[in-house]
C-alpha cells in the first residue's frame, strides 16, 4: 500500500497491472481513463506518453484501464498493449468501473487533475492537450 496517494484512489495490489511507485504521492495527480478497445485513446497514446515523459517531474501519473468488453477484461491483451507501446506509467485495471464512477467519468479518453490534496481541479475529455489543460496543470505545479 502506498498511503500517501489519497485514500480514494484503489492500492489493492490486485486491481494495478503496474503499481505506483513507492515514492509516489504527496503531489498533484494526473489520471487518465482509457480503453484498449477505444480508437481515440490508442490515436492519443501517444500524446499522453510525450506529456508524461515531461510532466512526471511534477505530476503523479495514473492511467486507468476502463472495460468497454467482456474481450477488454484480458489482461493479457491490456498488457500486450502496454508493453507495445512502451507505457511506462502505473496502469489501474478498472474492472468493476470503481474509479470511472469515482471520477463520473462519461467519455474516453478523459483525463482528470487532483491537486496536492486529492481534490478534483479539472477534468476533459478527449484526451486533447488544450490550451485549458495545460493552464490548469501550471496552477497545480505552483500550488
Amino acid at each position: 500500500m502506498i498511503p500517501q496517494l489519497p485514500g480514494f484512489i484503489d492500492l489493492q495490489a490486485a486491481n494495478w497491472l503496474y503499481p505506483p511507485h513507492q515514492h509516489a504521492g504527496g503531489r498533484p495527480i494526473v489520471i487518465y481513463f482509457w480503453s484498449v478497445s477505444c480508437a481515440i485513446c490508442k490515436e492519443k497514446i501517444p500524446d499522453f506518453l510525450e506529456f508524461t515523459s515531461y510532466e512526471r517531474q511534477f505530476f503523479d501519473i495514473i492511467s486507468v484501464h476502463v472495460p468497454r468488453s467482456v474481450s477488454d477484461l484480458d489482461t493479457d491483451l491490456v498488457n500486450k498493449y502496454i508493453v507495445n507501446k512502451g507505457m511506462d506509467i502505473p496502469v489501474y485495471l478498472d474492472n468493476r468501473h470503481q474509479m470511472k464512477n469515482r471520477f463520473r467519468v462519461q467519455k474516453l479518453p478523459s483525463i482528470v487533475l487532483l491537486d496536492k490534496n486529492g481534490r478534483m481541479r479539472h477534468i476533459q475529455t478527449g484526451g486533447n492537450f488544450t490550451t485549458m489543460l495545460h493552464n490548469q496543470l501550471d496552477a497545480l505545479k505552483y500550488s
